[in-house]
This record gives structure tokens, sequence and C-alpha cells, in this order.
């Protein structure tokens, strides 16, 4: 009897370079589809957080009768004993978003570092300001979670935030913080002593945009995340800031330009840090007028890493999708104080009384 021994036989390097083949197709073809699941769920995730912080911003309406101010706060006795009335806007609303805690610290006289603290803080840029504990705290429903770097805080670092308060289509508003020019800002939000109410609302809540995104400031040369500074012409012709971005690398400023890394953060109330104006289209540039982050003059441009536009939460406190091709108008334009705005539809959803019918985008 004769007994055949049947040998196995393995793979050839020619199947298994066809498997190996076959399983690279599949990745490349499963990969976006998993990175677009994953980005609809933090887009998601941001839409949530934005209309958390619409009703809380609502809340506290109903409650004082008018909007919150972007910045506000004491300005006697020195910066180690005020704010310079610089105070935040998200920390004034801190109780109606779920951080009363936060809120009871920065509210009262505290001691950190050796130094005593008046209520609601020193100063943001004092030399002090870096160890007053309220500060530095990071409140997670500030943060959009697309934004990877806004995540990214050390423990010394300020609390971020990648949410930002409406001026409206307004270019200069900060040096405006007290008197009748203050109301110039054309949002629902205005500084030092003017405070809206809704009735200011004139164009109807539906109708005006009350909250937005911006990127967090890590990159000075990235057009979303930096900005240029010294830009004079910002005051005047707003949408020259758009020859600042290099043509051959539209992602980033062209390299004459004067660069720097405002904008995110939670306790500073000027509008570099905590603000946006619907003048340039969503994603653009950022430009503003002097090297100091509190400067007069700038378009602070809404931004997200959401592909296509940004999340824009209303006063009414529904939250919606714009487009980075929404009808920006003529970016060219002189800014307006009155009536409608030269900024398209964009610039329609900022102002809050300039009369345009804006609810079509």
């Amino acid at each position: 009897m004769v007994c055949f021994v049947r040998k196995s036989r393995g793979f050839t390097l020619v199947e298994l370079l066809v498997v190996i083949a076959i399983i690279g197709i599949l990745v490349a073809l499963l990969l976006p589809a998993i990175q677009a699941a994953r980005e609809a769920a933090r887009r998601s995730q941001c839409t949530n957080n934005l209309k958390q912080l619409a009703l809380a911003v609502t809340n506290y309406a109903d409650t004082f009768k008018a909007f919150p101010q972007k910045k506000a706060g004491p300005q006697v006795g020195g910066c180690v004993l005020s704010n310079g009335n610089f105070g935040s806007g998200w920390m004034r609303l801190l109780p109606y978003y779920e951080q009363q805690a936060i809120y009871d610290v920065w509210a009262s006289p505290q001691s950190f570092g050796g130094n005593n603290y008046s209520a609601f803080g020193p100063c943001m840029w004092d030399a002090t300001a870096g160890v007053y504990q309220p500060y530095l705290e990071q409140v997670v429903t500030l943060l959009c979670p697309s934004d990877g770097a806004a995540a990214r805080k050390a423990p010394t670092d300020r609390g971020r935030t990648n949410y930002m308060f409406s001026v409206g289509d307004t270019v200069g508003y900060d040096n405006n913080d007290t008197g009748t020019n203050g109301a110039r800002v054309r949002g629902p939000f205005g500084n030092g002593q003017n405070a809206f109410r809704f009735a200011d609302l004139i164009d109807g809540t539906a109708n005006t945009a009350m909250l937005s995104e911006r990127l967090f400031a890590s990159d000075s040369w990235v057009v979303r995340r930096g900005n240029v500074h010294t830009y004079a012409n910002v005051a005047t012709s707003p949408g020259t800031c758009l020859t600042q971005i290099d043509p051959a690398n539209p992602k980033r400023y062209i390299s004459s330009a004067a660069v720097t890394n405002w904008g995110g953060r939670w306790d500073h109330g000027s509008t570099s840090h905590l603000a946006f104006n619907t003048v340039l289209a969503p994603n653009g540039p950022v430009c503003g007028s002097t090297n100091n982050d509190d400067s007069s003059h700038g378009v602070w441009t809404a931004s997200s890493e959401h592909p296509g536009g940004v999340i824009v939460a209303m006063c009414d406190a529904s939250v919606r999708f714009v487009s980075d091709s929404i009808d920006a108008g003529n970016p060219l334009a002189a800014p307006v104080t009155s009536g409608p705005s030269p900024y398209g539809v964009w610039g329609a959803l900022g102002s809050r009384d300039g009369g345009e019918a804006s609810s079509q985008y």
C-alpha cells in the first residue's frame, strides 16, 4: 500500500501582494467614511454647545432685561484691584451654563499666589493675572470638539473658548466703551455701560446672529488661526484684509504680513479674543488695526474645522449652519453705523437694527 502525503500550499508572493492591495483599497475606501462620521459627531456636539450657550444668554437677558456686555467691570483701584472694564461676557454668564462655583470665586475677593484680588479679578494683562485661578479654569462647554488645538491647554494657560459673541457688522468698537459711542456696536453685545435689550433687536431675534465660532489662535501664520496686526486699512476698507492672504498658499498669510496669535481666551473681553463680526465670509482672514490685542478696529472672522462653514446661534436661540459661500456683499465698502449692511446677507444677519430682510441664506 502506497501512502501519499499531501503537502499544504502557502500563499505565493503574488497572492500575498494581491491580498495586501485589496486590504489597502478597503482601508482607503472606509477611512473617509470613518472620518466623516467622527466629524458629524463632533459637529453635533458643537451644535449642542452653542445651543446651551445661546439659552444661557437668553436666560440672562430674561433675568436682567438686557443681554450681557461682551466686556465690562470695575475700573478703579489699579489693575490688581479691578479688571479695567475688561471682564469677559463668558465669565459673567457662568451661572447660566452650570458653572456657578467658578462664578462665585470670580465675583468675590480672593487671594492667590500671595496677591489679594478684589471681586471680578485683575486686568488680564497685569503681571499678577497669571496666578489668578478663575482665569486659568477650562470649561469644556466653551470648546468645539473639532478644534483639537483648543483642547491642548497647559495648566498655566488661560482658559480657552471657541465660541464668540457677535458684534454684528461693526468694525470699530472696543475703544467705545461708554457714552453714546459705544452704542455704535451693531450686534447684540455692547461694552461697558452699553447693554442691549430684546427690544433693540429691530430686525427680529430669528434674523440676528448671537454666537458663532472661531478657531483657537494657535498659529500666527495660518489664516483661520492667526491674524495680521498693525493693518490700519481695515478701519475704512475691511475687505483689504483679503490681500494679506498668500496667493500661492491660501491657507497662510503673505510673508510680509505682521502676524500674531490673539484669539480664544475666555477671560479677556476684547473683541480680538472673544467676538466675531459679520463682515468677511466665514473662514476668511483676520486683521487688527494696531499691534495691541484691544485694537480699535478689525475684522474678526468666524472660523471652524467643520467642512464648508461655521455654526451660528441666533438671538432666538436657534442654531444654524452658515456656509463659507454666504453672500458677504462688498467687502471693500466702508463700515456703516446705521441702515442696511453693505456686507450682504452675512452683514444683515449681524446687524440688529439694519432693516434688512436677512432670513434667507
